[in-house]
């Protein structure tokens, strides 16, 4: 996966202490490890239990991450059409141990911010050097051309992305959203049209005999099911869909 190896000159430079850990996630994935996931969301995962470990076993309580403006919506966006849930990451919270807190300070910050002050500060800059990245198109990649191209039309788009995102980043919407999701489940799993409960047959009751709208039963027909067809649970720790690359 992803190498920081050229880093460490530059930390070592300002005196600053790091941990360097290694882990062979790409090789794992290819032996089996990745059992139907996306190796984006894999990767993620484990660089995050990797982060996890090495903060408990040096003491630290609060670890910081680095996913800016532009990663939250590309998320939203992914979890919209490919799960079928407003889901995207979280930008203050704590594990699910209770011991170690979350924090994601740039997710207000636009990546071309980031991209110029990293270069007028003359930070070290990595380019993109994970392996998963040069053998098959990206949904991220993909998604991040479709927001650029709707941004060159609506100019405003991600501001109004970030007003839509700040309740997603609550956890107490986010435990809402999940029992909403449930409590759906249990009532069948899909809804007629304004929010009218279909039967088991997949009928409304715009669709029997003699209503004057013949064609409500196509009109309303219930939203296609997450690809996988058993939805996740939204977790602050898992943003990455797991939409295939």
């Amino acid at each position: 996966a992803f190498d920081p190896s050229p880093l460490i000159p530059y930390l070592e430079s300002l005196g600053v202490k790091y941990h360097y850990i290694k882990q062979p996630i790409f090789d794992l994935a290819k032996s089996g490890s990745l059992q139907g996931t996306s190796i984006c969301a894999f990767c993620a995962r484990m660089k995050r239990g990797a982060l996890y470990t090495c903060a408990r076993e040096h003491g630290y309580t609060t670890l910081v991450l680095a996913q800016h403006l532009d990663d939250f919506a590309e998320s939203l966006v992914m979890s919209m059409f490919h799960n079928g849930h407003l889901r995207t990451m979280q930008a203050n919270y704590s594990e699910r141990k209770g011991d170690l807190r979350i924090i994601r300070p740039f997710a207000y910050v636009r990546e071309n911010e980031c991209k110029e002050f990293s270069y007028s500060a003359k930070l070290p800059v990595i380019n993109d050097n994970c392996p998963a990245c040069f053998q098959a198109p990206q949904e991220r990649r993909r998604v991040k051309k479709l927001l650029a191209k709707e941004e060159a039309q609506s100019p405003r788009i991600f501001s109004n992305l970030r007003r839509a995102l700040i309740p997603l980043m609550d956890p107490e919407v986010l435990a809402d959203l999940a029992k909403a999701r449930t409590d759906r489940e249990r009532r069948g799993g899909r809804y007629g049209g304004a929010g009218k409960p279909y039967s088991a047959e997949g009928k409304n009751k715009s669709a029997q005999p003699g209503n004057s709208r013949k064609h409500a039963g196509t009109r309303n027909a219930p939203p296609q099911e997450a690809r996988d067809g058993k939805p996740e649970a939204p977790t602050a720790d898992d943003p990455t869909p797991s939409a295939a690359p």
